[in-house]
Formats: C-alpha cells, structure tokens, sequence
C-alpha cells in the first residue's frame, strides 16, 4: 500500500521546497501501510528519508532508508510519514513542439 493523505492517521502541514523533487506534507500512518519508495521521517526535525527495503516480522517491521540505515518499530506503531506533492511541470520545464 502507497502513503497517501486518504489513508493518513494524521495529516499535519505542507512543506515547502524549491527542489526539483517539489514539497510534501507531514503525516503520520500505521506502520502497515508503508512500502518502498514512500516517504517517513525518522526524525521528526529532519526531512523525510525514502524507504528502500522493507522487512515485517510477526511484531516488528524494520525500515532501511537511503543511506542505508536501519529502523526498528512495532508493526502496530503509528510512524512520522511524509506525502510528496504530485509533480507538475513547470512552464519552464514543458517542451513545445
């Protein structure tokens, strides 16, 4: 399962950045429902890392982010997420034919 503000347990505010990746809001969801690829923050003061690998045992789910360190929360945790803003082209980034 995606992390998407539907499925949030909490959505907090946006975030803005003028990276090419764009803002994200801060949210929280059930351990359950993240996946690879989505988006959680270890530290609530820090930006998001992204979810590389993900393993669930019968109590734990442990999560690898990008660097390739290792999380460990109960699978019933509820966790510090975070869902990036959809990417819009900008007009500047568009090309005409």
């Amino acid at each position: 399962m995606s992390l998407t503000l539907d499925n949030a347990c909490e959505v907090l505010d946006h975030c803005v950045a003028d990276t090419p990746a764009g803002g994200f809001t801060r949210t929280s969801h059930h351990a359950g429902h993240l996946a690879p690829g989505d988006l959680w923050r270890p530290d609530r003061r820090e930006g998001p890392h992204t979810i590389t690998e993900l393993r669930r045992s019968a109590d734990q789910v442990t999560l690898v982010d990008q660097t390739g360190t290792s999380y460990r929360y109960r699978t019933d945790a509820i966790l510090p997420t975070a869902v990036a803003d959809p990417l819009v082209p900008r007009p500047r980034d568009m090309v005409y034919p």
